[in-house]
């Protein structure tokens, strides 16, 4: 199976065939791959990855849990279609408890946090100076593995579990709007100075600038979402 880099740089895969699977279905979601209101064709799908049904129909069950996709009456599964209030109600819960993980981040404990975030934001800032577009699959692993190291500073239970199926849902969003250059350069230096404001253990800094990331970024995937809306 096809894997990301881990900060030793060593190939880094999800632990079952089903993740695997749910993990490449969600990449295609997130970067557009697969559209919204598109039906997930399930048995090319099945034929492609080179895996049976069972763990693609408990992918498909797991990415149903966190509203990616859904079942509808004579259409089987397709692409959740975006919306105003999934994106506000995603991003206000994710504004809501992302926090306590960048105050976790902050204690000294949490000091392999802090390298891990170091060593995914080096890696964006290579491939932005490489010019790989930002709505890419080596982007959008990069941009995931820095966050989910700050989620994992919250610990591994129903803080991390949800802050994972709500970041997925709101990348989705940023990835759609993120045409805007202006807004790419301000949220590297927004991940930038969290990770400073991190490693010198300034919890309350961390937490300011975290939650002026998630604004800015709530902010331009509203004005991106209501734009088409208006237009279409």
């Amino acid at each position: 199976m096809p894997g990301i880099e881990s900060r030793s740089g060593a190939p880094t895969t999800p632990g079952t065939i089903t993740e695997f699977v749910a993990q490449e279905l969600r990449n295609r979601i997130v970067l557009g791959v697969l559209q919204p209101g598109a039906k997930v064709p399930v048995y090319e799908l099945a034929a492609e990855l080179e895996v049976s049904r069972v763990p693609l129909r408990e992918a498909v069950r797991q990415l149903e849990a966190e509203s990616l996709v859904e079942n509808l009456p004579r259409r089987g599964t397709v692409v959740r279609e975006l919306s105003v209030r999934d994106l506000r109600d995603a991003f206000e819960i994710l504004q809501r408890i992302e926090p306590l993980a960048a105050q976790r981040a902050a204690a000294p404990e949490n000091a392999a946090v802090v390298e891990t975030m170091e060593f995914w934001l080096r890696k964006m800032q290579e491939l932005s100076q490489r010019k790989v577009p930002f709505v890419s699959r080596e982007m959008l692993e990069a941009h995931r593995e820095f966050h989910f190291a700050l989620f994992r500073a919250g610990g591994e239970g129903v803080l991390h579990t949800h802050l994972c199926i709500l970041w997925n849902t709101c990348e989705r969003y940023v990835m759609s709007s993120l045409p805007d250059l202006d807004r790419q350069a301000a949220a590297a230096a927004e991940h930038a100075e969290l990770v400073k404001r991190i490693r010198a253990g300034d919890a309350d800094g961390a937490t300011k600038v975290l939650a002026a990331h998630l604004t800015a970024s709530l902010t331009s995937s509203l004005r991106y979402l209501e734009n088409n809306e208006t237009e279409g």
